[in-house]
C-alpha cells in the first residue's frame, strides 16, 4: 500500500482506536473510504485526515464503514441444506455417540445476528423436541459492536426476513406491534453474542463447527493463512469449517474438503 494519504488515515485510526486495517485488501479500504469521505464532504484524504481529527465521533463511524457487512437469513441456501441434511445430522449423531451433550458453534462476522439464528432454527427443525437433550450453544461473534448490540434485540423489519421460508416465520418468529419480527426465545436461548476481534482476539475454545463466510475476501493472502491456522487450532478433532462461496482453503496438511461446491472442509490433524 503505497499512498501516504492514506496510511496516515490508518495510522491515525490505529492510535486512537488500536485497530489496525492495513491487513484489509487495499480495494475494500479504498471502496469503503470512500463512503465515509463523501459523507463528511471531505474532497480528498488529506481533508478526511483533518475532518477525522477534529471529529472524534467519526472513529466509529469509519470502523462501521470498514467491518460491515451484508448477510441475511439462510444465505446461499444450497450451503444450509447441506447444513440441515449432512453436516449438523453428522455432529448429532457423532456427538450422541460418544455419550457428549454438549454442542458449540462459532459464526465468526455474525453481524445483525441472521446466519447464528438460522442455524438455531435449522437445529430445532432437525432435532424437534429433543433438541433439549444436547447442550447446544452458538456463539455469535463481530468486530462491530453497534450490530451486536441489534443481533441481541433479536428483531428484524419485514425486509430483512424475505428470505425465511413461511413456516418457519410461523413457528418462529412473533410479529410486534411495530411491524417487526421478533425471534422466540427457544431460539434466542441457544445463541449468545459478544463483540470479539478475530485477529487479536484470544481463543474462544474449541468447537464442531466454525462458519466465517465472506470474511477473508476482504483481507491480504497474508492474514488469511494466519486466520486459518487459528480457526484450525480452535476446532474440535474432526470439526467442520464453512467459507464463503468465493473463498477457499489451501492447506491440504490441515483440512480435507468435504464439498467443493459448498466450500466446507474438515479438519484432519
Amino acid at each position: 500500500m503505497k499512498n501516504k494519504e492514506l496510511l496516515s488515515i490508518l495510522d491515525q485510526v490505529y492510535k486512537v482506536t488500536g485497530f489496525d486495517a492495513q491487513y484489509y485488501q487495499p480495494s475494500t479500504l479504498k471502496r469503503r473510504l470512500e463512503r465515509r469521505l463523501l459523507a463528511t464532504r471531505s474532497k480528498n484524504y488529506r481533508e478526511y485526515l483533518v475532518y477525522l481529527k477534529k471529529n472524534p465521533l467519526e472513529y466509529n463511524k469509519f470502523l462501521e464503514a470498514l467491518t460491515i457487512n451484508v448477510t441475511e437469513f439462510f444465505r446461499d441456501k444450497r450451503i444450509f441444506h447441506t447444513l440441515k441434511r449432512k453436516i449438523l445430522p453428522d455432529i448429532l449423531e457423532k456427538t450422541a455417540a460418544n455419550k457428549k451433550k454438549r454442542i458449540r458453534i462459532w459464526s465468526i462476522g455474525c453481524s445483525k445476528g441472521q446466519e447464528p439464528y438460522s442455524l438455531a432454527i435449522i437445529l430445532k427443525e432437525i432435532l424437534k423436541n429433543r433438541i433439549n437433550r444436547f447442550q447446544i450453544i452458538i456463539h455469535a461473534t463481530d468486530l462491530n459492536n453497534s450490530v451486536i448490540k441489534q443481533a441481541k434485540t433479536a428483531r428484524y423489519e419485514k425486509s430483512e426476513i424475505k428470505n425465511v421460508p413461511q413456516k418457519y416465520l410461523n413457528k418462529y418468529f412473533i410479529k410486534n406491534n411495530n411491524n417487526e419480527f421478533k425471534i422466540k426465545n427457544n431460539i434466542k436461548k441457544h445463541v449468545r453474542f459478544r463483540q470479539h476481534d478475530l485477529i487479536k482476539g484470544n481463543s474462544l475454545g474449541k468447537f464442531n463447527l466454525i462458519l466465517c463466510r465472506n470474511l477473508f475476501i476482504f483481507f491480504t493472502l497474508e492474514l488469511q493463512k494466519e486466520l486459518i491456522k487459528k480457526i484450525h487450532a480452535s476446532l474440535r478433532k474432526e470439526g467442520i469449517l464453512v467459507l464463503g462461496t468465493s473463498e477457499t482453503v489451501k492447506y491440504e496438511d490441515l483440512f480435507s474438503c468435504l464439498s467443493f461446491s459448498d466450500h466446507i472442509y474438515q479438519k484432519i490433524t
